[in-house]
């Protein structure tokens, strides 16, 4: 799945500049927390260089943000707040990507067949829906549009419980809190799930940017091309995502 002297030999390019060992802080929403930390594994053999990672939602980390976290640098789980970052001054420079698109599913432990989730949501036959919140998360707000286009939301609103972010939602139906949950395909890419279909809700298109706090924005740099090869995009598309 993951060549590794692959990424070793790209990295012998990516990193021949830097000669002393640093620690980036990178922020990133909880939905690419279990990718960035395998990237972060092998980033870390590559470089001598560490990387801190803080997960959460989106939103909280984006409020961070502006009140000066010392963030090096953040993944979004959405376009909009690494958006306004750049318009607000707080990006190192203008240059922002989309490093991932994400794809919302319906899960539950040990779930029969994907038809079944279907038609527990549909037939209303649960009693408590698990999802981000959609005021920081955009799986949260997804979750929401999603409802809404199905023709749901009116039958389900009362049944909903929210999680701070996806990690939290899909820890409600772990622990019985919850008998189904909208969470990202990354979480749950080897179980049992509902693919919603894209069309139902807005794109998951989720940006990193380098920030301007950084105080060390040429190994950020460095960092976020490295993310940028192909072995490490080969990755990222098997943690559940699309490029």
């Amino acid at each position: 799945m993951f060549n590794l002297e692959r990424v070793l030999l790209l990295g012998c390019f990516a990193f021949s500049s830097i000669s002393y060992a640093a620690e980036l802080r990178i922020a990133t929403a909880a939905n690419f927390y279990p990718a960035l930390n395998k990237i972060k594994q092998n980033y870390e053999k590559i470089s001598g260089n560490k990387l801190t990672i803080i997960r959460g939602s989106s939103g909280k980390l984006y409020a961070q943000i502006i009140h000066g976290a010392p963030f090096d640098i953040f993944f979004s789980a959405d376009s909009m707040r690494v958006d306004e970052l750049v318009k607000l001054g707080k990006s190192f420079d203008s240059k922002t990507y989309v490093y991932a698109s994400g794809q919302l599913v319906l899960w539950k432990p040990d779930a029969q067949s994907s038809q079944n989730l279907r038609e527990q949501l549909v037939t209303g036959q649960f009693n408590k829906l698990a999802i981000a919140n959609p005021k920081t998360a955009p799986y949260g707000k997804a979750s929401i549009e999603a409802l809404q286009a199905m023709e749901l939301y009116a039958d389900v609103k009362s049944k909903l419980v929210y999680g701070e972010n996806i990690s939290q939602a899909q820890q409600f139906a772990q622990a019985g809190a919850a008998d189904l949950a909208f969470v990202a395909r990354s979480y749950v890419k080897d179980d049992i799930y509902w693919e919603i279909d894209t069309y139902l809700h807005s794109p998951i298109k989720q940006k990193v940017v380098l920030l301007k706090q950084s105080k060390q924005p040429q190994i950020a740099s460095e960092f976020l091309k490295f993310i940028q090869t192909p072995a490490i995009k080969k990755l990222i598309m098997a943690e559940g995502y699309e490029l």
